[in-house]
């Protein structure tokens, strides 16, 4: 039974973890568009900063489960300094979201981008503004 659960375990913190590096790598195509001088979609702080933390929540995990899996026994005792180790990686990995953001957004200004206001949404749970390096751009879709 438990390692049916281990599995179980393992498959959705793949997954979760999986979710949020596609996301990080959307993230990184953000800075290669605006390398290449062509549309950038930001989306606001917390979510970006979701998405990095959402990798360092997740991905210890997956260790975690395969040594379940392994030795078919439950791991009863985890040493606190691990989680204070994962807290900090955590803390550390939403900070570092909140760099990229702003450091996106730095970038964008200091190009002399223009926010395309029709396509920007901001909503409560989800924001996101579009920047053109041209008015003409902003209006192409």
């Amino acid at each position: 039974m438990i390692r049916c659960t281990s599995v179980a375990f393992i498959a959705l913190s793949t997954a979760l973890t999986w979710l949020g590096w596609f996301y990080y790598q959307e993230y990184l195509l953000e800075f290669d568009a605006l390398r290449q001088n062509e549309k950038v979609n930001i989306d606001g702080m917390l979510n970006m900063a979701s998405v990095y933390s959402t990798i360092a929540i997740f991905a210890p995990f997956i260790l975690l489960g395969c040594i379940v899996f392994i030795t078919g026994k439950q791991v009863r005792y985890i040493p606190k300094i691990f989680w204070k180790f994962y807290g900090v990686v955590v803390v550390c990995s939403f900070v570092y979201g909140i760099y990229v953001h702003f450091n996106l957004e730095y970038q964008v200004g200091h190009k002399g981008y223009i926010e395309c206001k029709d396509d920007r949404v901001i909503k409560s749970k989800y924001s996101k503004r579009v920047y053109a390096p041209t008015l003409e751009e902003c209006d192409v879709r």
